[in-house]
């Protein structure tokens, strides 16, 4: 089986988000060819609240959805004769965009599914980043090094994703088909399509979510004519738009926290600009201190018991906090997220949050997706459904 890449390119297509060129127009599809509409999943938990999420199930986001209303838009006028998708939940509702309007199927595999971080599953990439900085490096540069315990290899990941597209091509001869994967699985495909070895992984554009390839099939050869493409989404909906680890250009500085266990000695400061803005802290079962590298970011308390509402099914944060100089850097979304890997391990169905009116927290939430149960002069209280079907 022959993988070759034409090389003649005759145009570009650019995103509006980064101004990047994102891939290369080579031909005209011939009426034998298969063409393959390579899709990234939309939004996800993991990707907002920066954890390694490699088949750990999380739901999709608000700004998900809109992705996906807007990947709907942009294939609406497309012939497309099959759907296919990762199992994974995030994988299944971004190919409803494709399958919904036109009445097809999905077709599911684990096949398609992202890499299987063994131990790395659901940790926040701020540990990561400060406990296995070489590894986490290799993650990105040169894959094939990335070595984790009860992880799946690079070249496992390349050769799942690319027997499966090869079957999908073949049994669809002359059609057009759409194919819903994962980031870390596009990039093992296309390293594979282009001939890069693992160290030269950066030279493959990172995609953004919902970011589409176009890829063409005929006589055994799979062309790239185009990749990584979010034209589609405007900045304020596209998830690049609001991360910069992603970025060549950039000064290295890390955007993802990890977390300790709050200490009131070690953490005195960040407690006492709480109480100066906010009052007296009030009581959780667990606190936790949040950090950038080594810089003191933001605390929070969650309990898991939440008096009041739904019993066993809910869990709560109690306040959370991120220091005046951070939050332009939207880390308040972080602290969100360790409540919800925290309860969704114990089973709960909702995460709750109570909070004055006016209250940072309340415009936060709402942007992730809570809704406001009650609202008085003093009171602002919010939940969110947390539970993975």
């Amino acid at each position: 089986m022959t993988r070759e890449l034409t090389t003649e390119f005759t145009g570009e297509v650019t995103s509006e988000v980064t101004g990047e060129v994102t891939g290369e127009v080579t031909r005209e599809v011939t009426s034998e060819a298969t063409r393959i509409f390579l899709i990234r999943h939309a939004e996800a938990e993991g990707n907002l609240y920066r954890r390694a999420h490699g088949q750990m199930e999380g739901l999709v986001t608000t700004r998900g959805y809109r992705q996906i209303g807007l990947l709907r838009e942009r294939l609406k006028d497309e012939q497309i004769d099959a759907v296919y998708s990762s199992d994974l939940i995030r994988a299944r509702e971004t190919a409803k965009a494709v399958s919904g309007p036109r009445g097809l199927d999905i077709h599911t595999t684990e096949r398609l599914r992202e890499v299987n971080m063994g131990a790395w599953e659901d940790r926040p990439w701020g540990e990561l980043e400060y406990l296995e900085p070489r590894n986490h490096a290799k993650f990105s540069s040169d894959p094939a090094g990335w070595i984790v315990s009860g992880a799946e290899k690079f070249e496992e990941v390349m050769a799942r994703l690319t027997d499966c597209v090869y079957d999908i091509a073949r049994r669809h001869g002359g059609e057009t088909v759409a194919i819903v994967t994962h980031g870390f699985a596009i990039r093992a495909l296309m390293c594979g399509l282009m001939g890069f070895p693992s160290h030269d992984a950066v030279k493959v554009r990172y995609c953004d979510n919902t970011a589409v390839a176009l890829l063409e099939y005929e006589d055994g050869n799979m062309t790239i004519r185009y990749q990584s493409d979010n034209s589609h989404l405007s900045s304020e909906n596209s998830t690049f738009a609001h991360q910069h680890w992603w970025r060549s250009e950039k000064e290295w500085r890390s955007e993802n926290l990890r977390y300790l266990p709050l200490d009131e000695e070690r953490d005195s400061g960040m407690i006492g600009l709480f109480v100066r803005e906010f009052g007296a802290r009030p009581a959780a079962e667990t606190e936790y201190a949040a950090f950038l590298v080594d810089e003191a970011a933001g605390i929070v308390g969650i309990s898991a018991n939440a008096v009041g509402f739904s019993g066993a099914g809910a869990g709560r944060i109690d306040y959370l906090y991120i220091k005046p100089e951070y939050r332009s850097m939207n880390l308040g979304v972080q602290l969100i997220g360790l409540a919800v890997s925290e309860f969704r391990k114990l089973g709960k169905e909702f995460l709750l949050v109570d909070a004055p009116p006016g209250n940072p927290a309340v415009k936060l939430c709402l942007k992730d997706g809570f809704e406001i149960l009650e609202e008085t002069d003093k009171l602002c209280r919010m939940r969110k459904r947390i539970k993975v079907n």
